[in-house]
């Protein structure tokens, strides 16, 4: 019988605690925070209010998966 070694990698550690930075829009360069300023009002619509034809859509992607 052959045996093989198994292994898990220590670079593979459970990042399930560790909490993301917050993101901080003063260390962006100045053209990529005013093209966030620009779509923050857009995006926060979408999270507080989607329309129906978006959540159709999600719910259409969700199903083909």
């Amino acid at each position: 019988m052959l045996m093989i070694k198994t292994f898990t990698s220590t670079n593979n550690v459970n990042h399930l605690h560790e909490q993301p930075e917050p993101f901080k829009p003063e260390l962006m360069d100045e053209s990529v925070s005013s093209f966030y300023e620009t779509l923050k009002p857009e995006l926060n619509k979408l999270i507080r209010n989607p329309s129906d034809e978006t959540i159709q859509r999600i719910l259409a992607y969700g199903k083909k998966k």
